[in-house]
This record gives C-alpha cells, structure tokens and sequence, in this order.
C-alpha cells in the first residue's frame, strides 16, 4: 500500500510538472520583453523589463544553429532572426573557408515565440531585416560575390535578389525606407540599395575591410570598423561619409541617447562600452562603462534611462543607468548572446 502510494504521488507530480511546462511554453508575452538571441544554445531568453529576469526561453534547435543577431518587426508583431550554420564566436575570416555553410532566417510571432515561416539561403548570413514600412525582410548572403535577398514580410515569399559585392555583412535602412545598407567587408566600401528599384545606387568610399553597419537612432550610418579600429559616419541623405572617429579599442554595435545626446559603442571583446559626447561639432570620447565580458550588442529603453547590453562571452545581458553611466546587474541568459531587441 505504501508503495503504491508513493508510486501515485510521483505520478501526480510529474502531470503537474509537464503541466506547468506546457503553461510556460504557451505563455503569451505580455509584458515589457527584451528578446536575446543566444547563439551558444540555440535559443531566445526573454527578459521580463519589470521584474529583470527571464521570464521564457523560445527554443531554436530544430529550426537551425548558431542563431544570429535579431530584429524586431516595426508594428511590434514579429520576430526575425538569422540562422547561418556559421559559429560567429570563431574568427570571421574562417568564413572564407565555410563554403559548405548555408544560411537561413526564421521569423516568429513575437507575443508567443512560435514560428511563422523560415526561409533557406545558399550562404550564410548576419541578419534579416525589416524594411521600415514593414512589408520586406531583406538578407545578404556572405560570399564572394554575395547577394541581397528581399522577402515578403508577411509570407515569406522571396520578391527580389540583388547582386552586391564581396562578403556582405549585416543590413540596416535608413529611417526614411529609402536605401538599405550593407558593408562589403572585402573592399573599402559600403553599398547604398535603391529599396524602391531594387538595385545598386551607390558604393560610398570608407575604410578597408569595414565589418558592419548601424543605423543609429540619429539618422546617420555607423560603419564599424574592427581591422583598423575606426568609426565612419554616413549621411543618408547625401551618401558621403561626413565624420570619423579613430578609437583605441575595437568597435561593435554602436547606439545614440537623444536624451544625453551622447553615443554608446560596445568595446568588442572587452567588458566595457564607451560613451562619447559632441564637442565642436565632433564625437569625443568621455569615458567606459563596465559591463560583462566581451560587450556585443546594446539597446536603449524607450525613456532612454536603461541601457541593455548583451555580453557574448560572458552569458549575460548588463543593466545599465544611463544617468549615472554605471551598471546596476547583470542578468544570466543563454550562451553567447549575441542580439537584443526591445518591445515596451
């Protein structure tokens, strides 16, 4: 008798347990939600804005590894994340030697983290990105003679291919809609897309081998430049660069707070993000910022009074006071976080 009792209590916890999994699994995310996509673990912690700490994790195996880099749709109702077979953490020249990797997007209903649709791509990719009119998904596949794929954003259905140049990296718009971005990481420049013609506008002169591009919330391009350690700054408006700042350390993702009126550039491979403020017309350096080790990705709240800070090596998103300039926790996630999005 006793053990027929202890038999049945076991099996009344695990209904419960299955249960409460099944609960959390459905949870809708109603609530204030950073969205961190974890390449190491192949998943997206959400990050409860309210209480600091993650509330759900959407699993990503089945769809693909070494999820990259997410975006967050303009009406706030999906997902989109970047599934290459690549492992980012390694050293971005053995891409060159990836030939056999292919590259993919999945895109997810944000309220629920379940999938929509996932498109394949023949190489592998850093990004997929909204269009601002929220009607196209445009992604560069990383080869030689890489290549700019426009997606119908509610479908999936691929509307476009434009030819681009050598190892293009992640896609950004400019607030207008009207060009995407796209640094050609094999030359000395970045590319302007016509999004209405589909096609090539402009190759716009910057430094050798630039890395990335940012569209900051200022209006202008960021182009980051590991190799050299150097920022160029576009205008969109007239697709020159207009300003350069010469760093000291190695650049990542870049951010504005209007409020503060100062610039926040991730320090990759440190566990620092500089600030810098407008001097004479000119970005100047003001100080660092600790976070957790190796700074990758950072976003501001909408009041612009917290600073989000994704560590890749550290498997941890940082919260930082903007107004102090000092990091008040840092929240465990998956391994290698290497994107952030917000949704308030």
């Amino acid at each position: 008798m006793k053990i027929y009792l202890i038999i049945c209590h076991f099996l009344f916890l695990s209904v419960v347990s299955c249960k409460d999994k099944q609960q959390v699994q459905s949870e809708n995310i109603d609530f204030p939600a950073a969205y961190v996509v974890n390449g190491g673990s192949n998943t997206i912690s959400v990050i409860d804005l309210n209480e600091k700490k993650v509330k759900k994790m959407i699993q990503l195996t089945d769809l693909g590894r070494f999820p990259h880099h997410i975006e967050l749709s303009p009406d706030g109702k999906k997902l989109s994340v970047a599934l290459p077979e690549f492992d980012f953490t390694q050293n971005h020249d053995l891409l060159h030697q990836a030939t056999d990797k292919k590259g993919g997007i999945v895109v997810l209903d944000a309220q629920n983290g379940k999938q929509l649709y996932k498109v394949a791509l023949n190489w592998v990719n850093f990004n997929a990105a909204f269009s601002p009119d929220n009607k196209e998904l445009w992604s560069a596949s990383t080869s030689h003679s890489g290549e700019m794929f426009v997606f119908d954003a509610e479908t999936g259905a691929q509307k476009e291919v434009i030819f681009l140049g050598a190892d293009p990296t992640e896609v950004v718009f400019s607030q207008n809609g009207n060009y995407a971005f796209v640094a050609l990481n094999e030359s000395s420049f970045i590319l302007a897309v016509n999004t209405k013609l589909k096609k090539a506008e402009k190759f716009i002169k910057v430094d050798p081998f630039p890395t990335n591009v940012w569209a900051v919330s200022d209006g202008k391009i960021y182009v980051e430049n590991k190799n050299l350690k150097t920022v160029n700054i576009v205008d969109p408006e007239t697709l020159n660069v207009d300003e350069l700042l010469d760093l000291d350390f190695k650049p990542g993702q870049i951010a504005y707070n209007k409020t503060l009126n100062e610039l926040w550039i991730c320090q990759a491979g440190e566990n620092k993000v500089a600030y810098f403020e407008r001097k004479a017309n000119k970005w100047v350096l003001k100080a660092s910022i600790e976070t957790g080790n190796d700074a990758h990705a950072i976003k501001f709240s909408k009041d612009e009074k917290t600073a989000y800070v994704a560590n890749q090596m550290g498997h941890t998103v940082s919260v930082i006071n903007t107004a102090s300039h000092q990091k008040t926790m840092d929240i465990p996630v998956g391994l290698n976080p290497n994107g952030i999005v917000l949704k308030e």
